[in-house]
């Protein structure tokens, strides 16, 4: 009998399951780049410098429901999560290596809510989407240790849920009635009540409802298709083209440059990172001062502001004036990435990723 099952596909995943994996986590681990520049837009609407993007973070788990609701079998979305976590981590994720340990448990809550509830629908991906979103707070307070207070992380892990909720689980139950629609899998795994709600007759009475849904699910569809599409023609930068960086906009010479090429000028600063909630004690960095870089780009007359901007689209604002005289602005190199040292500021200016500097 076991052999039977097996054969039958029970209780592994077929050629087909594997496909809409490794097809779904593609798509997702390259998309979650795209979410988090999308969550460092929403802390720059904020005025944070992390925790307003939880109201996106439903999007990293919305392709562990559409992977769960088309397989649905016990260990589909974790074998999601760990690709996932995987793709984003190649594709130049800003989290590092930790993100494979945090996709890997967002994909295994999903199929951890699934398996408890028994039950593929809107309730219960909702459920999942929520408890899988709010995870990733958990999972990067006890890696980094930040020393957030609980009432912060409640907070925004709070948020997460709520957004886990929505654009996990009610847009990603959308999505597959849309995509069940069109009928390319078959409902072989689900039980008999939920393959008769899928017969003609229930279809066309459901007709104005699934209308309704196609054309909102579409428009959201083309909304983050297009976005993404703008994020990586202009924005992204791949990790794999080295760490450079590009001085623009009111400058007579506009350059791209590596910190090698100012090598002669590099020093050595003692500076202190105290964040709202992250906090490093004094040491030693060593780079490039910030004021020897615009120098060299010649400012044109009347520039006054200087925007920072990294690879995901995070970005902070100085005064030139104020950066041509401080010495404790320096850029370095952290393993594949420039960092900005900002010692006279909070920790929100100390930019990771930094490609770009903007005068205006």
């Amino acid at each position: 009998m076991v052999e039977k099952a097996k054969s039958q596909g029970k209780y592994y995943l077929s050629n087909r399951d594997l496909l809409v994996v490794a097809v779904l986590s593609g798509i997702g681990g390259v998309m979650s780049t795209y979410v988090g520049y999308l969550g460092n837009l929403v802390n720059r609407v904020f005025g944070v410098p992390f925790g307003a993007g939880q109201f996106v973070s439903g999007l990293h788990i919305f392709w562990f429901i559409l992977v769960a609701g088309l397989i649905r079998k016990p260990g589909a979305a974790t074998a999601a999560g760990l690709l996932k976590g995987v793709i984003e981590l190649l594709t130049g994720s800003t989290h590092g290596v930790p993100i494979i340990l945090v996709s890997l448990v967002q994909g295994l809550l999903v199929d951890a809510v699934l398996f408890v509830t028994r039950r593929h629908n809107l309730i219960a991906y909702m459920l999942a989407g929520g408890i899988a979103a709010a995870s990733n707070v958990f999972v990067f307070q006890f890696l980094y240790f930040s020393g957030a207070p609980m009432v912060y992380l409640f907070f925004i892990s709070l948020i997460a849920f709520f957004s886990g909720v929505l654009l996990a689980g009610s847009f990603g139950y959308s999505v597959l009635e849309v995509v069940q629609q069109a009928r390319p899998f078959r409902l072989a795994n689900a039980p008999a009540k939920e393959v008769a709600a899928a017969s003609p007759a229930a279809a066309e009475q459901r007709a104005p409802l699934i209308r309704f849904r196609f054309v909102v699910t579409t428009i959201l569809v083309l909304l983050l298709a297009s976005g993404a599409i703008y994020y990586f023609a202009t924005v992204f930068e791949p990790p794999w083209v080295g760490p450079s960086c590009r001085v623009e906009g009111a400058v007579e010479k506009p350059l791209t440059f590596q910190l090698s090429d100012f090598k002669q000028h590099e020093t050595t600063i003692t500076a202190e990172l105290k964040g709202e909630f992250t906090h490093v004690p004094p040491q030693e960095y060593t780079g490039i001062p910030l004021s020897i870089i615009i120098q060299e780009a010649s400012p044109l007359a009347g520039a006054e502001k200087l925007s920072i901007i990294a690879t995901d689209g995070y970005k902070v604002d100085f005064s030139l004036q104020e950066v041509l005289g401080d010495s404790q602005l320096l850029l370095i190199r952290e393993e594949d990435m420039l960092r900005l040292i900002a010692g006279n500021y909070e920790g929100g200016y100390w930019v990771k990723m930094v490609n770009r500097i903007i005068l205006e």
